[in-house]
């Protein structure tokens, strides 16, 4: 008669013991996704965002300052735009900035992104309310012009922006074009193509995936026991190595090869000695793509948008042209034709040949500056930290807010007469 009572104990205490692992899996996977899937391969654009994703990027601590955090909660909102999801209410105007990882900004918290910082730094100049802007955040890691410009025409009929920000990076962005063969120029003419991943990215995906999918508890003690990232520098001369690949790169271009990766970030060191391994056709690629995106403004019925929207190119410099002290570094004594303003001015030029009007060059502000690299990550990591991200978003902001047609389009209607 004794094993009753004891058995109920047992069993009480097993389903509280299940329903604290139920609470655990259940807050661990809400609050602290680790190890979660933020990307998934894509048809048209090779990757894309996940809706409703998503997951926890650890920073090295030693290299957390004011705004940073040493776990990143990133997440994506049903349209798969970082943050909660799109206002459905349409009363705000939509700032839409689309770009690479530096505009996704997985490194830092949503509130220290160029995005968010931008937006509330537009309503200071415009002085508008707090929150009378809405800032989208089409940011994806891995990037390239082309994919960002295949972006935008996929969703701006949804958003209808009232401002398009396209960010361009100025450490990897030319290669990309080549890495990804998307777009091959035939004259002026921007021709589309499709050339599919290598198996092995599909393998790494589906990987990526089936270890999303395991319990987030599970996740959890991998990544506990796996320790946190750790600072890294490129020892030694990094040119022949970066040379080597954006070759190969092109190479793989001209055959028509599928592509083999998607989010490396190699240094287009090429442009910067003078010697592009292309010929300069990804630098004609950009002029093509950046002609393509002023459609927003130019011919915005094109696009399904109901007004036309000003195209602002931000353009930032690699943090291995214009910091002193870097991870990475190009020594002008082992090569002399290194120009560390060159690969900014091939951005500027393209956008310019395109017919831009609104381009901010940040090359030139970044290089006033007494310690630019207090203003990225840092050892290898080229991104904007949370300083930079806000030092970025206040520069930009007062340059578009000067700008008759985007004050236009950003400020409220004024009342009718009538």
């Amino acid at each position: 008669m004794r094993a009753a009572p004891l058995f109920t104990r047992l069993g009480l205490s097993l389903a509280a013991l299940g329903a604290a692992l139920i609470a655990a899996e259940l807050a661990v996977e809400r609050w602290f996704p680790v190890g979660g899937a933020v990307y998934r391969l894509d048809a048209e654009l090779l990757h894309d965002a996940r809706p409703d994703a998503a997951r926890i990027q650890p920073m090295p601590r030693a290299r957390v300052g004011p705004g940073d955090a040493a776990r990143v909660l990133v997440t994506t909102g049903p349209e798969g735009m970082r943050g909660r999801g799109l206002d459905r209410s349409g009363q705000r105007p939509r700032v839409l900035v689309i770009g690479d990882s530096l505009v996704m900004a997985e490194n830092v918290p949503i509130d220290s992104t160029f995005v968010r910082q931008l937006t509330r730094a537009l309503e200071e100049e415009l002085d508008l309310p707090a929150w009378s802007l809405e800032g989208v955040n089409a940011g994806r890691s891995g990037y390239g012009p082309d994919q960002s410009l295949l972006l935008l025409e996929r969703c701006a009929r949804e958003i209808q922006p009232s401002l398009v920000v396209f960010v361009l990076c100025a450490h990897n962005d030319l290669g990309d074009l080549a890495r990804n063969r998307l777009f091959a120029l035939e004259g002026e003419e921007l021709v589309r193509r499709s050339p599919g991943v290598a198996p092995r990215i599909e393998v790494w995906f589906r990987e990526v995936e089936r270890a999303a999918s395991q319990p987030a508890l599970l996740r959890l003690f991998d990544a506990l026991r796996a320790g946190g990232p750790v600072e890294d520098e490129f020892p030694g001369d990094p040119v022949p190595l970066y040379l080597a690949a954006l070759r190969q790169q092109w190479e793989d271009a001209r055959a028509g090869r599928p592509v083999d990766s998607l989010f490396e970030d190699i240094h287009d060191v090429d442009v910067a000695l003078g010697m592009d391994v292309s010929g300069g056709a990804k630098v004609a690629l950009l002029t093509g793509i950046a002609r393509r995106a002023l459609s927003a403004e130019r011919s915005h019925a094109s696009l399904g948008l109901e007004r036309a929207a000003p195209v602002h190119f931000v353009v930032v410099p690699s943090a291995v042209d214009v910091c002193r002290r870097f991870g990475i570094t190009v020594d002008p004594a082992i090569h002399p034709g290194y120009d560390p303003e060159a690969l900014a001015a091939a951005h500027v030029g393209a956008l310019r040949l395109a017919g831009a009007e609104r381009v901010h060059d940040l090359d030139p502000p970044l290089r006033a500056l007494e310690e630019p690299g207090d203003l990225f990550v840092g050892g290898t990591d080229i991104h904007w930290n949370a300083r930079g991200q806000r030092w970025a978003a206040r520069l930009v902001a007062r340059q578009i807010a000067a700008d008759p047609l985007t004050r236009a389009r950003l400020l409220p209607d004024p009342p009718s007469d009538r």
